[in-house]
């Protein structure tokens, strides 16, 4: 493995060195992601803020999933010789992931590299946090691949996230800025059109107040749904299940929503209550005051394996439960403290006005933040 990955890079940097010789196009940026075949929300409308600005602005989309069968490797080389050729040739490159170029090659330095990932906040720990731990990456693949190298600048959700941030992508704290990303402006201006979309695909969903649950995504791990639909009442309530888009699980029960069509995140505007575990989705959720609850049924076992960054219990009293029916009973009760919530969203969500696309592509065009 060792010896393969070593050739591999090699090769790429030999590629690599020719291809720089090209001249960078002052008016190109590139948006990388392996977290989907098609470019996410986040970088749809920071495309949509670049071209507000700059109509000659040059935007190159490259996403596409990384699966680790030898067919779709070999498929994904090419891919990858797309990218480093983007790479030669552009002012900026923005990530929402991990990205086998951006991290193990030497770039020009006229090349500006931004991290802007896919969730928020962080409440539980990842990258940097986790290497060598159950959830997380082996701490010599993670060297090897010189994991999250490279960053110029990462964006996080708030000032509370940003040393979280920086050990997350081991970057100084200095590299990290704390505007938000295009996806809270979403939440903000457009709740109200996604939630009528959203009725118009599934017109009946909204007959009866809606439970969305959205657990977190957990490697080599499937979730068990069962004391989930023992125990909610499916003639009182409608249950929408929202697992990870890495790890789809499907519910074998007709009366459950999967709304495939939709995105979790979408999905909270029609969601009367919102369950989780340790998924940064209880912060989008803060967003749009919906009551989130935490079902931890695995704290210990998690904080062990795992580690978490945000202390859940404690920040969000009255919230957690490790067992699902005291949960519902408290759904039950119509009691929430929406003023504990604000709490939480004011300290994980610093940029509330709707303008963080704005910003990040004023500064992809114009170097000012």
């Amino acid at each position: 493995m060792k010896y393969f990955v070593v050739l591999f890079k090699f090769i790429l940097k030999s590629i690599y060195g020719v291809l720089k010789l090209l001249p960078t196009n002052k008016k190109k940026v590139v948006l990388i992601s392996r977290q989907q075949n098609t470019p996410s929300l986040d970088f749809n409308l920071l495309y949509e803020e670049i071209k507000k600005i700059d109509k000659s602005y040059k935007v190159v989309f490259l996403c596409k999933k990384m699966s680790m069968d030898v067919k779709s490797l070999s498929k994904y080389s090419f891919h990858i010789l797309r990218q480093m050729y983007h790479l030669a040739t552009s002012k900026t490159c923005v990530v929402d992931s991990y990205s086998i170029p951006v991290s193990i090659l030497k770039h020009k330095k006229s090349l500006t590299v931004i991290q802007i990932w896919h969730a928020i906040a962080t409440v539980k720990k990842f990258g940097y946090q986790t290497l060598d731990k159950k959830y997380g990456r082996s701490k010599k693949i993670a060297n090897l691949l010189n994991m999250h190298n490279n960053y110029d600048w990462v964006i996080s959700g708030s000032v509370a996230m940003n040393p979280i941030f920086a050990k997350t992508f081991n970057v100084k704290k200095s590299k990290v800025k704390a505007i938000g990303t295009p996806r809270i402006d979403y939440l903000i201006h457009s709740k109200d059109k996604i939630k009528e979309e959203i009725l118009k695909k599934y017109p009946d969903i909204n007959s009866k107040k809606v439970i969305l649950y959205a657990p977190t995504f957990r490697r080599n791990e499937s979730i068990s749904f069962k004391k989930i639909l023992k125990t909610v009442d499916l003639n009182k309530y409608n249950l929408v299940i929202k697992t990870h888009p890495v790890k789809v699980q499907k519910v074998k029960n007709d009366k459950v929503y999967s709304c495939p069509d939709f995105t979790t995140m979408e999905l909270l505007t029609i969601a009367d209550y919102v369950i989780t575990d340790y998924s940064a989705i209880s912060i989008e959720s803060a967003i749009l005051n919906k009551p989130v609850y935490f079902y931890t049924y695995d704290y210990e076992e998690y904080t062990k394996n795992n580690g978490l960054n945000i202390d859940i219990v404690k920040e969000m009293k009255g919230c957690c439960y490790k067992n699902f029916i005291s949960l519902y009973k408290k759904i039950e009760s119509n009691k929430y403290d929406f003023n504990q919530l604000k709490k939480f969203r004011d300290k994980y969500v610093t940029n509330q006005k709707g303008n963080s696309g704005y910003i990040l592509a004023n500064y992809i065009i114009n170097r000012k933040w």
